[in-house]
């Protein structure tokens, strides 16, 4: 068993239960889902989590270097990640991941 220097036992992460909201136009991935429910400890946990799940899924969100792609935007509860700590941001319990791919037009 793994013990801190006081003799107390070191913690385990701390999962939450989130929901991932899928838009419609990456849904033909997720079998229609609209939404997946997950457990994580931070935004890129749930995000692999969802591509596990959803392997046609992990091609449309994460480049070859597993990094995500650039058009891939991300908010946590309405908070774009990137002004957070990116995808080492932490979860709570309730809170809701949604994906947003940017959309080019002319």
């Amino acid at each position: 068993m793994d013990r801190k220097e006081d003799g107390a036992a070191a913690s385990a992460p701390s999962l939450a239960d989130v929901v991932v909201l899928i838009p419609s136009g990456l849904r033909r991935f997720t079998g229609q889902a609209g939404s997946v429910d997950v457990q994580a400890e931070t935004v890129g946990q749930a995000l692999r989590l969802i591509s596990d799940q959803y392997p046609l899924l992990r091609t449309q969100m994460f480049a070859g270097d597993q990094q995500l792609r650039r058009f891939i935007n991300v908010f946590l509860n309405s908070k774009d990640i990137r002004f957070l700590q990116q995808e080492q941001t932490p979860l709570r319990p309730q809170d809701v991941i949604t994906i947003l791919p940017a959309i080019a037009g002319g």
